[in-house]
């Protein structure tokens, strides 16, 4: 699908287009960095640790 985006910006010149090109790379990292977390972890976590701490006070 990002190579479609490409192809359209290659095509139109248009800065609206190559902005959607780049939104898609953005949230393809963001999806990948979500499913595995950053160093295989997740990013919820309610402990403290490498992942973060939690801020709810018990």
């Amino acid at each position: 699908m990002e190579e479609e985006y490409w192809e359209r910006f290659l095509e139109t010149g248009k800065v609206t287009d190559y902005l959607c090109y780049k939104g898609m790379q953005i949230c393809k990292q963001i999806i990948k960095d979500h499913e595995g977390g950053i160093n295989g972890e997740s990013d919820y976590s309610d402990r403290p640790g490498p992942a973060g701490s939690s801020c709810r006070r018990i």
